[in-house]
C-alpha cells in the first residue's frame, strides 16, 4: 500500500489480530511441546498429587506437534521467530537456575543448558530468513528434523547427556538456510511457471 493510499485502519485491525493470534498459537504450540517433553521424559518424582506420566500420552503429544509444526508450515512461519525467542528464553532460564523450566527436579547441568542455548539462538537467529518466503519441501524437512531434535535433546538433557540431537537439529536448519541462499541467484533466472516452492 502506497502513502497515498494509507491501509485502512479496519484492514490494519485485522492484521494485528493475526499477528497476535499467531503468537498465540505459537505459545500454544510450544507448551504443547514441553508438555509432550514432561509426561514422554518425567518420571513420578516430578510430579505431584500422585500423578503418573504417561509416555504413551507424552510421545502422542509431541507427534501432534510435530505434524502441525510441519503441515502447517507455510502459515505459522511468521511466528517462527517468537517460539524461537521463547524458547531461547527458557534456555537462558535453564542455563541460569540449572533445572528444566517448571521441574525444579530436572536438573540439567549448566555446560549443557550453555550448549542447548548456543544452538537455540543460532536458529532462532536464522529464523527469521523464513518468515519472508515461501518454505520448500528441504526446508520443512529441515524443520521437522529440528523439531525432533528437540524432542530428543530434551531426554538427552534430562540424562545429562551432551545435546547431539539439539546440534544435529540445528545443522540442518542451517543446510535449509544456506541451500536457499545458494539457489537465489538461479531463482532469478527462473521462469514464473515453474515454482520450485511447495506452498500449503
Amino acid at each position: 500500500m502506497s502513502k497515498d493510499h494509507p491501509t485502512p485502519l479496519g484492514e490494519q485491525v485485522k492484521s494485528g489480530f493475526r499477528r497476535t493470534g499467531g503468537w498465540l498459537l505459537g505459545m500454544g504450540w510450544l507448551g504443547l511441546v514441553i508438555w509432550g517433553m514432561i509426561e514422554g521424559f518425567g518420571t513420578e518424582a516430578n510430579f505431584s498429587n500422585g500423578h503418573h506420566p504417561s509416555r504413551v500420552l507424552g510421545y502422542a503429544v509431541l507427534g501432534v506437534a510435530a505434524a502441525i509444526f510441519v503441515i502447517t508450515a507455510n502459515r505459522w512461519k511468521r511466528a517462527f521467530p517468537g517460539i524461537m525467542l521463547a524458547a531461547t528464553l527458557g534456555a537462558v532460564l535453564e542455563l541460569w537456575h540449572g533445572h528444566v523450566v517448571n521441574s525444579p527436579s530436572l536438573l540439567i547441568p549448566r555446560w549443557i543448558a550453555f550448549s542447548q542455548l548456543v544452538v537455540i539462538t543460532g536458529v532462532t537467529v536464522l529464523s527469521f530468513t523464513f518468515r519472508d518466503r515461501p518454505l520448500n519441501i528441504l526446508d520443512r524437512i529441515a524443520l521437522l528434523g529440528f523439531a525432533a531434535s528437540i524432542y530428543v535433546g530434551g531426554d538427552e538433557a534430562i540424562r545429562q547427556r551432551f545435546p547431539v540431537a539439539l546440534i544435529a537439529g540445528g545443522v540442518c536448519v542451517l543446510v535449509a538456510w544456506a541451500y536457499e541462499r545458494l539457489q537465489r541467484p538461479r531463482r532469478r533466472g527462473d521462469s514464473p511457471s515453474h515454482p520450485d516452492h511447495l506452498m500449503v
